[in-house]
C-alpha cells in the first residue's frame, strides 16, 4: 500500500512540474483518487462496513467521493470546454466534500470532547478582518478593482473558512489526543492540519486571484493542493498503521 501511494504521489508531482495537459487538471485528480482509495482500505481494514462501524469513516470517504467528482469536472470545464471552471457546478462537489468532511470531524468530537467555541471564535475573528479588509480596499479608498461576482466573493471566503476549521481543529485534536492517547496514534493529526493549511493557502490564492484578476493561469496555485493531498494521503497511511500496531493496555 505504502508502495502503491509513493509511486502514485511521485506520478502526479511529475506530472505537474512536466505540465503535461496542464488544463485537464490531472495531477489533482491523480493525487485525490489516490487517497479515496487509501480511505477506502481505511475502512476495510478497520470493519468500516460493519454494522457498528464508525460512521466518522463513511463521512470522510464521502468528502473524498465529492472531491474526486469536483476535480474530474474542474478538469473537464477547463480542458474540454476551454471555459473557466471557477466558480462552476464543480465548486458545488467542492463544498459537499468539505460539509462531509467538518462532519467527520465533528463526530471526532465524541472521543476528544473538544469545546468548539474556541475554533469558532478563531474563525469569525479571521473572517471579520479578512472581510475588513476587502471592504476597505474596495468600497473606501477604491485600491483595488473588483473583477468578479458576488458567487466569487462568498467562495474566496467559505473556502479558506473551512479550511481553517479542518486545520485547526486538527491541531486542537492532536494536543488533546497527548492526554488520552496511550499509542500515540494522534500524530496523524499533525497532517491532517497540514492538509487543511496547505488547501487553506491554495484556497485564498485562488479566490484573490480571480476577485482581482492578478494572473491568467490558476495552475501555479494547484501545487498546494496537491502537497495538501500528498498530506491527507500520509495522514491515512500512518492511521491505517496504527489499526494493526501492538496496543498499549493499562493493568
Amino acid at each position: 500500500m505504502l508502495f502503491f501511494f509513493v509511486i502514485g504521489e511521485v506520478v502526479s508531482f511529475s506530472l505537474y512540474f512536466s505540465g503535461f495537459y496542464s488544463q485537464f487538471n490531472i495531477p489533482n485528480i491523480l493525487s485525490s483518487a489516490i487517497v479515496g482509495f487509501l480511505i477506502l482500505i481505511f475502512l476495510i481494514k478497520s470493519s468500516g462496513f460493519s454494522n457498528k462501524g464508525d460512521k466518522s469513516l463513511l463521512c470522510i470517504l464521502l468528502s473524498l467521493l465529492f472531491w474526486i467528482t469536483a476535480e474530474f469536472l474542474y478538469g473537464y470545464y477547463s480542458g474540454f470546454l476551454n471555459i473557466d471552471a471557477y466558480p462552476s457546478v464543480a465548486d458545488l462537489f467542492y463544498l459537499a466534500g468539505y460539509i462531509f468532511f467538518v462532519l467527520f470531524l465533528t463526530l471526532m468530537n465524541k472521543t476528544y470532547k473538544i469545546e468548539l467555541g474556541f475554533i469558532l471564535s478563531l474563525i469569525v475573528t479571521f473572517s471579520l478582518f479578512v472581510f475588513y479588509i476587502l471592504y476597505v480596499e474596495i468600497f473606501i479608498f477604491g485600491l483595488s478593482d473588483f473583477g468578479g461576482s458576488t458567487y466569487d466573493l462568498i467562495l474566496l471566503f467559505t473556502y479558506p473558512i473551512l479550511d481553517l476549521f479542518i486545520a485547526i481543529g486538527a491541531v486542537v485534536y492532536y494536543f488533546r489526543g497527548i492526554s488520552i492517547s496511550l499509542n500515540k496514534e494522534h500524530t496523524y493529526w499533525i497532517f491532517v492540519s497540514l492538509f487543511g493549511f496547505f488547501f487553506f493557502v491554495a484556497d485564498l490564492a485562488f479566490g484573490y486571484n480571480d476577485v482581482y484578476s492578478i494572473t491568467n493561469t490558476n495552475y501555479n496555485f494547484d501545487l498546494y493542493y496537491n502537497i495538501g493531498y500528498l498530506l491527507l494521503g500520509t495522514a491515512i497511511i500512518i492511521r491505517i498503521n496504527y489499526i494493526h500496531s501492538p496496543k498499549k493496555v493499562i493493568n
